[in-house]
């Protein structure tokens, strides 16, 4: 049985150590505290010593507590009671320096306050403790005790690489976010894209052809049919508008019939007919190549209306082993092609939806006409 990334035995046996290590620290510690001098009594310096073993102790489980959330408006609360703790147990260190506990509770304090406070705050908290350590030792005439001391400066210098690899893993998840946010926003691009190169761009290509029909002998026949091509063009892409802002919200259609209607309003529109084939066995496909497999397939036919009037199309839609392809290729055109200002980015946009998720888009003439193939890992 798995719980996130630990299985219940890594779970248990974290458990059990962590259980072992607390019960023999307290054992450990118990222990020197008794057998210290002077020894823990009910008056004189062993009072003292008890005094300042229980809040020492109080203290700081108490400090940890109150500051264990980032956010929490205790955690200076929490800080202020982490720093009278270190300077319980320094006073019970000067008392009682073999007991063991002065020195542990400070290291223990002072590692949870770098952690929590700014880099320069902890160094100049590590360097005035070695400095008040270093000071006790001369006071009571022990002199310094250097182990102690390397344990202070190691613990410093192991605090501060610490909080610099947080520092360094949230500027990395904020960086990740901002690239999340950029991503998203060339998603959105690519998607209002689509639409309106679909949708708006065959739209003016046949309000231009009926301009030009009424301007050049006034056949308001074929005129009226530009228009009414045009009019069912802008119906299905108000359609379209609605499928992309479900494709947003992650309801992803089949491809394969997306790219049967995609098939029939080209037809609706150009009058000329386009072919579909489907090989393979279909299945189910990841979102993002679902989405690429549409928009490549809506973007190429939309070229195709606006490159090659008059061409007939051919959709090849291939289930393969671990991807999918997708053909797109015309017959080249057979009407004078429109001039129309703008546009450009549509196979600048198939390519970059491909590359995103390792697939490949290859583009180029085939005969008279051109071809537009994708393949993607599905």
């Amino acid at each position: 049985m798995r719980f996130g990334p630990f299985t219940l035995e890594d779970r248990l046996l974290r458990t059990v150590a962590i259980t072992i290590a607390l019960i023999w620290g307290a054992v450990a510690y118990l222990r020197g505290l008794l057998h210290s001098t002077p020894a823990p009594a009910l008056q004189g310096t062993g009072l003292a010593v008890i005094l300042l073993n229980t809040a020492t102790f109080v203290l700081l489980g108490v400090g940890l507590w109150m500051g264990r959330a980032k956010r929490s408006r205790l955690r200076w609360a929490g800080n202020a009671l982490l720093l009278t703790a270190m300077g319980t147990s320094l006073s019970l260190y000067a008392i009682a320096p073999h007991g063991g506990g002065g020195y542990f509770f400070s290291l223990a304090a002072m590692w949870a306050l770098m952690m929590r406070t700014k880099v320069r705050w902890g160094l100049a908290l590590g360097g005035a403790t070695v400095i008040v350590v270093a000071a006790l030792g001369e006071a009571y005439g022990r002199g310094p005790d250097y182990g102690l001391l390397a344990a202070f400066i190691g613990l410093t210098l192991g605090a501060l690489a610490s909080r610099q690899n947080v520092l360094a893993q949230e500027a990395t998840r904020r960086a990740e976010a901002a690239n999340a946010v950029l991503a998203e926003r060339s998603h959105i691009a690519r998607e209002i894209h689509d639409i309106l190169a679909h949708s708006l761009s065959a739209q003016i290509v046949h309000l231009e052809g009926a301009r030009l029909l009424l301007s050049r002998d006034g056949d308001r026949v074929q005129a009226l049919d530009r228009v009414e091509r045009a009019r069912n063009l802008a119906k299905s892409g108000l359609e379209e508008t609605r499928r992309a802002l479900a494709t947003l919200r992650g309801e992803i259609p089949e491809p394969k019939e997306v790219i049967a209607e995609l098939a029939e309003e080209f037809y609706a529109s150009t009058g000329r007919p386009c072919d579909v084939q489907v090989t393979g066995v279909p299945r189910e496909l990841p979102p993002q190549a679902g989405l690429a497999v549409v928009r490549t397939a809506q973007e190429a036919l939309t070229n195709v209306r606006k490159h090659a009037p008059g061409a007939r199309a051919r959709i090849t839609l291939r289930y393969l082993g671990d991807a999918v392809g997708l053909e797109v290729a015309d017959t080249g055109a057979t009407e004078p092609v429109l001039e129309i200002e703008g546009g450009g980015y549509g196979l600048v946009g198939m390519r970059e939806r491909a590359e995103l998720i390792g697939g490949t888009l290859e583009t180029g003439p085939e005969g008279r006409g051109f071809r537009v193939a994708l393949r993607v890992p599905a």
